[in-house]
């Protein structure tokens, strides 16, 4: 087909082709915008991934306006969004169930609030993980994406004008750019930073289930409080070093239970593979009496297998996202984890996506390598920012739940700099200027970040020491304009 005939499939519209050939590891929410976004932006992709098929596995994302700036590009995945996202509002409770205060919308779609990044879309937050995979794995479809499953990649080489991802078996796979999106245990830490990085514990372990409401059916507690609410609900609990996240819909339940346990305690691993009980969560809840009922009721009668127990890990936040040659670049948990608090990990990752797929289209085949580094660039103080504000969100979370904040409308506020972002614009506008800053030392200062706001990095291991010590830090959320208006 000639560059002078538009490319239109399942209604989305391509850019012109560039010749790129870019190589995606990694099937999840990550390296999946990814792929659909340098399709649309005229690169070649695949993605190849370690499992035999989309796992099911997971519970629910709260992802904001600044992922789904792009979703009106895509007519069919806009419209299945739309079937399975859940306007939620939140309600704040007390651990006995006690309300704390009235409901209140995602901070976006409150009439006093900015315009985000995705207007006039009114963003329906919450989505089941599973749901969100399985809706990126039908889009890479439509656009006949070519997935490989069952490759194992365990190395990363870079040559001057080539990238290789090397499988369990000895297969090679290469590209102008490989792209890693293979998680927080992605094996391109050699390539990136010369040494593997271990994921390091954060003292604090999540239960997390998501079910079908149809399995509660004969649960008269979960019922009476279906027929009693508006419309679906995240409800926030909180208390001394736990707080639990509680989304009641028509169509899905899911409770996230986050509580401090034994940094010794290696049964807890990083995995959807690691299941209990609910007998075992109910287990070390001391005070379960004085626990809201509901919950409890939910808890107990969650299916078998259906719970797993996720030790909280990151790493550090890396300067370095790409390899030294620039064709290896790591996106989403294989660049920055997240710890659930932040709210934002899913986020960032599909932000990743358009950001890197426009950096590439800029750079054009022959300086690709460029393009991978100035989304590095780009993104790396936004996103280190957005990682430490998981610890000041579970500061204010893991408090006695009779020191609640008045403002409790506060308690997990973002601010308007998170969700007004576009990352495809933002990439377009600032390219060159960060490219000038890589090559001859130009100044670049990024504008993606609160407003006033003095970037500052920070250790992982400080963080997690000054919880264990009660030592209050400055408020992060100071640090600049961090208003929604």
């Amino acid at each position: 087909m000639s560059d002078r005939e538009n490319t239109i499939i399942d209604g989305v519209l391509r850019f012109p082709r560039t010749g790129l050939d870019v190589l995606i590891v990694g099937c999840g929410l990550a390296g999946m915008m990814a792929a659909i976004e340098c399709w649309r932006k005229g690169h070649d992709v695949r993605i190849i991934e370690k499992a035999p098929g989309l796992s099911e596995a997971g519970d629910i994302v709260a992802i904001g306006p600044s992922a789904w700036a792009n979703l009106q590009k895509y007519p069919s995945m806009l419209e299945e969004w739309n079937r399975i996202s859940i306007d939620c509002h939140t309600t704040f409770h007390y651990l006995d169930g006690r309300r704390a205060r009235e409901p209140m919308e995602f901070e976006y779609n409150r009439e006093i609030a900015a315009q985000h990044a995705a207007y006039p879309l009114r963003v329906r937050s919450v989505l089941g993980r599973a749901h969100l995979a399985l809706m990126l794995l039908n889009q890479c479809k439509r656009l006949n994406i070519p997935i490989t499953w069952n490759v194992s990649i365990v190395a990363y080489e870079e040559e001057a004008e080539i990238a290789t991802a090397i499988s369990e078996d000895g297969r090679r796979f290469s590209g102008d750019i490989v792209i890693a999106a293979d998680g927080i245990g992605s094996k391109s830490h050699g390539a990136v930073l010369g040494h593997p990085v271990r994921a390091i514990g954060t003292g604090y372990t999540c239960y997390r289930v998501m079910v079908s409401t149809e399995s509660f059916k004969t649960v008269p507690s979960v019922q009476k409080a279906l027929r009693e609410q508006e419309r679906p609900e995240v409800r926030v609990y909180n208390g001394q070093n736990l707080h639990c996240v509680f989304v009641l819909s028509p169509t899905i339940v899911s409770v996230i239970l986050t509580r401090k346990e034994k940094d010794d305690d290696d049964s807890a691993i990083e995995s959807w593979a690691s299941t209990v009980s609910s007998d075992r969560v109910l287990a070390g809840i001391s005070d379960i009496e004085s626990w809201d009922p509901l919950l409890i009721d939910i808890i107990r009668m969650s299916p078998e297998a259906r719970i797993v127990r996720w030790k909280l890990c990151m790493r550090n936040p890396q300067r370095k996202w790409t390899s030294s040659g620039g064709r290896i670049v790591q996106i989403g948990d294989s660049a920055h984890s997240f710890i659930p608090t932040s709210a934002n990990g899913a986020c960032m990752a599909l932000e990743d996506g358009a950001s890197l797929a426009e950096c590439l289209r800029i750079a054009g085949k022959e300086n690709c390598a460029d393009g991978a580094k100035v989304h590095e660039l780009l993104r790396y103080q936004r996103v280190t920012v957005i990682q430490r504000t998981g610890f000041a969100n579970r500061r204010e979370l893991h408090r006695p739940t009779d020191e609640l904040p008045k403002n409790i409308e506060d308690l997990m506020r973002q601010g308007k700099w998170i969700w007004c972002h576009n990352p495809e614009r933002y990439a377009t506008e600032n390219y060159t200027q960060a490219h000038a800053s890589l090559k001859s030392g130009a100044p670049f200062q990024n504008t993606n970040l609160p407003p006033g706001h003095k970037f500052e990095d920070w250790t992982l291991e400080d963080e997690v020491e000054k919880e264990k010590m009660g030592i209050a830090v400055p408020d992060l959320k100071q640090n600049g304009d961090w208003s929604i208006v």
